[in-house]
């Protein structure tokens, strides 16, 4: 069951739009979750190269800094409005941080069943939460583009399956909404990955109809093409693309693996990554 949602809401340097908040609110409502908004008001930083401080620069910064908390209280307002809209049980917390501390919404995360990004375009602050979210959460992560819906459905869910550990959590953590959905597609690509003979996709579907789930499979050749763009291919009609995200830790960066990257930079639809 998915019954307590975090949904983090930056302040700067760019907010959510507001349908991508209305989205995030439609999932909660449908799910009927209780929906936690974590408004983020971050420090604005002093920099480096005027130190020592001039009274004029402080005094610019603590306008800019004014200007984001006054962003931050529009940002929960707007999270209160559109919650009170769709009538669900919810909380809204504005919390404070200094740039280049570890992101809050990490420790509320993994107390939660599942967060929800809403994506905001060019917004490198965005894709590093997300990647920091699914890889040290412990939890699922939605990332909620604008799109061209104006609300959120769970008609037709694509599963991007390959028999890995991080594809078989992702298919776990997004049972309550398969089990929603009118129609699920367990997507295979060929010439990517081969399979076990007992982890299959006609063994996932066997286990999913087992829960309920209306399923179908498709197995696809990706040809030339990346396993990313083949799958924006296959889910082009889909109202949420559930997958596995993948990552190689270097020392102490991580880099993500090819299909996973391609979904962060430029997400076309919902999609819950788990890892």
């Amino acid at each position: 069951m998915i019954k307590d949602i975090l949904l983090p809401l930056p302040s700067y340097p760019k907010t959510a739009s507001p349908k991508g908040l209305r989205k995030a609110v439609d999932l909660a409502r449908l799910l009927e979750a209780h929906l936690t908004g974590l408004v983020v008001e971050t420090a604005v930083p002093m920099p480096v190269a005027f130190h020592p401080y001039s009274t004029e620069l402080e005094t610019q910064l603590k306008t800019r800094q004014n200007e984001v908390h006054s962003v931050a209280q529009s940002q929960l307002e707007a999270f209160e409005a559109e919650a009170e809209r769709a009538g669900i049980s919810r909380q809204g917390i504005i919390v404070k941080v200094a740039e280049g501390n570890t992101h809050p919404a990490i420790d509320y995360a993994r107390l939660r069943d599942l967060t929800v990004v809403p994506f905001i375009d060019g917004s490198q602050s965005c894709t590093d939460l997300v990647q920091a979210l699914v890889f040290e959460s412990g939890r699922p992560v939605m990332v909620m583009p604008e799109g061209k819906q104006e609300t959120f459905s769970l008609d037709r869910i694509v599963v991007a399956w390959d028999a890995s550990r991080a594809s078989v959590r992702a298919v776990g953590d997004a049972m309550p909404l398969l089990r929603l959905a009118k129609d699920v597609r367990v997507v295979t690509v060929n010439k990517d990955k081969v399979l076990p003979e007992n982890a299959t996709g006609t063994e996932l579907a066997a286990h999913l109809a087992r829960n309920g789930v209306k399923v179908t499979l498709q197995d696809l050749d990706r040809g030339n093409e990346t396993v990313g763009k083949t799958l924006d291919k296959v889910a082009a009609d889909a109202d949420l693309l559930v997958m596995g995200a993948f990552g190689h830790s270097r020392i102490r960066d991580f880099f993500l693996g090819s299909a996973t990257a391609h979904v962060l930079k430029n997400p076309l639809r919902p999609t819950l990554l788990s890892h």
